[in-house]
């Protein structure tokens, strides 16, 4: 389930992201936010999952102040889904991965046209997505198969890449690539118009 960021806090999520591992008095100087305000968002990020606290840098005598980072996609969330990856593989009725996924997708009752519709499916799948800028690339934060993904990355990718092409069969658009761990906190998957 994708976590509803409020507007402040949005700030703040996306201020980490930009510039990696960071500490709230510089949060604080970059978004003009006093410090205690930004360690309000910082500790309700940390409890939705959405940003870890780590050590800082030792500066001088005494413990280094805390920094705070978007966790690496391993780390996210606990949702698996692998009794979806078996029933997609052993209905599938063939060998390749992708063909699986795609028969799979292909009985999804769901139908997605634009973009919107793409990231609402993936994320009632539960991949946590987010729309880029780019309306033709959205970011994965979170894998249901993570830990199969680490070891077993171009089957279980090609899957993915397969479940959704299937959603999308006889619509505009089409899944051209899926990009594993593109980002340090998610992997992507960009869309392009079907041919037709």
């Amino acid at each position: 389930m994708t976590h509803h960021v409020p507007g402040r806090r949005a700030g703040v999520l996306r201020a980490i992201r930009e510039t990696g591992p960071v500490g709230v008095a510089e949060l604080a100087g970059r978004l003009g936010l006093h410090p205690n305000s930004v360690r309000f968002h910082l500790d309700q990020l940390v409890a939705d999952g959405l940003v870890e606290r780590v050590p800082g840098h030792a500066r001088g005598p005494g413990r280094p102040a805390a920094e705070y980072r978007v966790p690496p996609v391993a780390a996210r969330g606990r949702d698996r889904r692998y009794e979806v990856l078996a029933e997609i593989l052993l209905t599938g009725g063939t060998g390749d991965p992708e063909t699986a996924g795609a028969a799979w997708g292909r009985r999804l009752t769901a139908r997605p046209e634009t973009s919107a519709q793409v990231v609402r499916l993936l994320d009632e799948l539960g991949f946590e997505p987010e729309q880029a800028a780019d309306p033709h690339r959205i970011r994965l934060r979170h894998c249901p198969f993570l830990e199969l993904a680490s070891r077993h990355r171009d089957a279980v990718c090609s899957v993915h890449l397969g479940m959704l092409n299937g959603a999308l069969a006889n619509g505009p658009l089409r899944a051209t690539r899926l990009l594993p761990f593109a980002d340090p906190d998610a992997c992507v998957v960009e869309l392009g118009v079907a041919d037709g």
